[in-house]
């Protein structure tokens, strides 16, 4: 009787699972797929960092889902993201996209860290397997090499720098040790800000960088740099390492500033190690201090689910999520790489206000790939931070 019961029971669900298989269940029903990929790093110290940038993406896909998809070539399209564990390892994120393309038929592909970017770009234009990345980093990397299949979203973090120097000179800051994260976001950074600082008649007394994502105990590096006598130290990798960095410097005795790079978010770092700690700092502003009118709401609505503070990453892979849409629909195709790429130059699709969007958007550079997104630096004075002028580097 038992051996019966368990029978029935297995053809109702053999039957329901057929039937769902076969309307496509829930909002997808009747619709074609869109597969979008994301190797980032979603375990070690990287993270957070990693699961904001998952974040934004879903929330873009739970949102134009909900909304019944978009429209290609007359028929009706939902996403469907695919996210997958690099740890920030270049290989492992090669891995991921062979595996996105080849096993998962993917044409889009987000990845948020410079030196698993730059293996991609060795892959995204194989004959066949082409793929377009949107990379989130701050490393003009189109500048270094042009790859036709690549969209770059955040602003390059050459912009900041006259800012961060103009506020260290400012505070009669000379000296500067580099304590910034290792790989080539970190040495690129490092190399850019040196030759601007000694250009602008500042000494760097020491050097010595980290890796953010593999060290946990940072006491020989700044022991390093505080060696020189530093004024300033030029700090900088995911917010989280980035927080223990700069409480650590403290620890041992540091009273002076500290320059930080784009990566590490202010208002994170000042959640785990206060104030305090960060007082005299520069850095990129935070994003409940934004002027975009779109910016608060949305901080505001992903802090009363997730229970947690809106980042930037989140913010802006929400925001390109649906620049990228726009391309897809633009280009009529899903398939073909170039038309959707050459999409995003076509009026009006790279353009998102920012009293819609919680990130505003002023078009594309058409031949990097760049995308047109103004930063914002910030100081913290008195507890408090203060926002410097908007950064609009493409017209400059």
């Amino acid at each position: 009787m038992r051996l019966r019961k368990l029978l029935v029971v297995f053809a109702i669900l053999a039957v329901t699972t057929t039937m769902l298989a076969s309307c496509g269940g829930g909002e997808g029903e009747g619709k074609g797929v869109i597969k979008v990929g994301l190797t980032a790093p979603l375990s070690g110290v990287g993270a957070k960092y990693g699961q904001d940038c998952q974040d934004g993406i879903s929330l873009a896909i739970e949102e134009i889902n909900a909304k019944g998809g978009i429209t290609v070539g007359g028929k009706q399209y939902i996403f469907e993201l695919y996210p997958a564990d690099d740890e920030a390892v270049p290989d492992k994120a090669k891995t991921n996209a062979e595996r996105f393309v080849l096993e998962n038929e993917i044409k889009f592909v987000f990845c948020p860290v410079a030196t698993c970017i730059n293996t991609l770009m060795d892959m995204n234009t194989r004959q066949g397997e082409e793929f377009l990345i949107m990379a989130y980093t701050s490393v003009p990397l189109y500048a270094q090499r042009s790859n036709p299949y690549m969209v770059t979203l955040p602003p390059p973090f050459s912009s900041y720098i006259p800012e961060f120097i103009k506020f260290a000179m400012g505070r009669g800051w000379k000296k500067v040790a580099l304590l910034q994260t290792t790989g080539s976001y970190g040495e690129l950074w490092g190399k850019t800000f040196k030759e601007a600082w000694t250009k602008a008649g500042g000494t760097v007394v020491a050097e010595a960088p980290a890796s953010y994502y593999t060290e946990t105990d940072f006491t020989a590096y700044i022991q390093k740099a505080l060696a020189g006598g530093p004024d300033v130290l030029f700090v900088g990798g995911p917010s989280q390492p980035t927080a223990q960095v700069m409480k650590q410097a403290r620890g041992l005795g540091f009273k002076g500033g500290f320059i930080v790079i784009d990566q590490a978010k202010m208002d994170e770092i000042a959640d785990a190690v206060g104030m305090d700690v960060l007082e005299g700092s520069v850095g990129v502003l935070p994003v409940e201090d934004s002027q975009f009118p779109a910016t608060l709401p949305f901080a505001k609505k992903y802090k009363d689910r997730f229970g947690r503070r809106c980042t930037w990453e989140t913010v802006i892979h929400y925001s390109a999520f649906h620049i990228l849409a726009r391309a897809i629909e633009k280009a009529g195709t899903v398939e073909d790489v170039k038309a959707v790429r050459d999409a995003f130059n076509a009026e009006g699709v790279a353009i998102l206000p920012g009293e819609e969007y919680p990130m505003q958007y002023s078009g594309i550079n058409p031949a990097t790939g760049a995308l047109f997104m103004a930063g914002t630096a910030s100081y913290v004075e008195k507890g408090k931070f203060v926002p410097l002028e908007m950064i609009e580097w493409w017209k400059k």
